[in-house]
């Protein structure tokens, strides 16, 4: 997953040029600001919307809705899926012609140990114990996080189950190369 610095906003694109992500950053260290990194989200996927099919959702009443399970979607644009994700100081949004999920993750502490025995299934607590180093764990720990939160937005199922009994079904997963203490993971339908 490459960024591709030449096209403006675009941070990543599937291997068929049907998916793109987008990312920007803005602070996010006061709850007001936090508010403001919700709605830069769906600004961005505006941005992005306008851009890629000239369909202008500022112009659009209720543009977004919600399922049962609290997933967005475009209530005139079924045809199109996304999703939106923030942390930290950054926001990133992913749009394309099939279902997606985005998470993204600074790396914040945390107990690593207590927060691995939650998220990892049995072989993933191996492989996060063979880590080494602490730096080690963290990165593979936010790694696995992030691939389980993208999982469960492309799903729409939310975390209402334990991150340490997900399977994964009928979708690619793609590593976000990020800055220095972030991960990020984008989940797509196949």
């Amino acid at each position: 997953m490459e960024n591709n610095a030449n096209e403006a906003h675009v941070f990543w694109k599937s291997p068929d040029q049907q998916t793109e992500v987008w990312m920007k950053q803005v602070s996010g260290k006061t709850p007001e600001e936090k508010k403001e990194q919700s709605r830069s989200g769906y600004r961005l996927l505006a941005e992005m919307i306008k851009t890629r099919y000239a369909y202008d959702l500022e112009k659009e009443t209720d543009s977004v809705m919600r399922t049962e399970t609290g997933k967005p979607y475009l209530r005139l644009h079924p045809e199109l899926f996304f999703n939106i994700s923030h942390s930290g100081e950054w926001i990133a949004c992913v749009l394309g012609n099939v279902p997606v999920g985005i998470d993204i993750q600074y790396h914040r502490e945390i107990k690593l140990e207590q927060t691995a025995r939650k998220i990892c299934t049995p072989d993933e607590w191996k492989t996060f114990m063979q880590a080494g180093t602490e730096k080690g764990k963290k990165d593979f720990l936010f790694q696995i996080w992030t691939k389980k939160e993208s999982y469960l937005k492309f799903t729409g199922d939310g975390i209402r189950r334990e991150l340490c009994e997900i399977s994964y079904e009928e979708c690619i997963f793609y590593q976000l190369t990020m800055p220095d203490e972030y991960s990020g993971m984008i989940c797509v339908g196949k």
